[in-house]
């Protein structure tokens, strides 16, 4: 195969990938484009366009709306959605939907740009809403600690030493002849376990008396990755009994 017939194989190859990547359906006097900008849910955001003209207008017609709703982020939603047309240069109703007006010749930039504003608005949504969520939990387990250790034992947050970096960690009971333990709530989600192994293996390197506790709500809910957490700490019900608490913090 001499070069100029393997250039036009490998530019055949690009151009099918990319008719993969996005399609179109027409409706009327509008097009829907499913780009390759993916929501937390893994859905490919799609793009509405209607024209007048040599001016079109490009809308994510709510999507981004919906996929905090479905993951009960939407009360941070519209927050989240002024920062990204700010962001992104693009329209916002001020409930739901982003929206462009672009001339057509730039037809490609403004479908982008509304994607990725949609997407990163929901995205940032979900992240507040798991943030208050953990928030919230970490009360829970706040309220749960200082009744079985005493008020003036526990502090809801303070910065632990790991080898490498400091950590800001929540529910550090103070216990006799200088140790400690720490019980932090953990979700289901990915980043929440990731960044709780990672502190809890960093802080484990110091060889510190510490004891080091991951509380979650259901570890089963976990799923495979709940393991890590096993490795680097204990994981324990937030509904076990006082004595699993104070077990785990080594003073039973």
């Amino acid at each position: 195969m001499d070069r100029d017939t393997r250039t036009e194989a490998i530019e055949t190859r690009i151009r099918e990938a990319v008719a993969r990547l996005m399609t179109t359906q027409g409706e009327s006097d509008r097009i829907r484009v499913s780009v390759p900008v993916l929501y937390p849910s893994g859905a490919t955001s799609t793009i509405e366009i209607s024209s007048v003209g040599d001016t079109c207008f490009v809308s994510d017609m709510g999507a981004g709306h919906t996929e905090a709703y479905l993951a009960n982020a939407a009360e941070f939603y519209n927050h989240q959605a002024k920062r990204a047309a700010d962001r992104f240069g693009v329209g916002y109703d001020g409930q739901s939907m982003f929206l462009l007006r672009a001339p057509m010749d730039r037809i490609e930039g403004a479908i982008a740009t509304v994607a990725n504003a949609s997407v990163q608005a929901a995205s940032f949504a979900i992240l507040k809403a798991d943030e208050d969520k953990d928030r919230r939990r970490n009360d829970e387990v706040y309220d749960r600690v200082r009744s079985i250790f005493g008020v003036a034992a526990v502090a809801k947050e303070a910065v632990i030493e790991g080898l490498r970096s400091t950590w800001d960690a929540h529910n550090v009971v103070a216990l006799p002849h200088g140790r400690r333990a720490v019980f932090e709530f953990v979700t289901a989600n990915a980043n929440s376990i990731s960044n709780r192994f990672m502190m809890f293996s960093d802080v484990s390197m110091r060889k510190e008396p510490i004891s080091l506790n991951a509380v979650v709500k259901d570890a089963q809910a976990l799923g495979p990755k709940g393991g890590l957490l096993a490795d680097v700490s204990n994981v324990i019900s937030l509904a076990a009994a006082n004595d699993d608490f104070l077990r785990y913090a080594r003073v039973a």
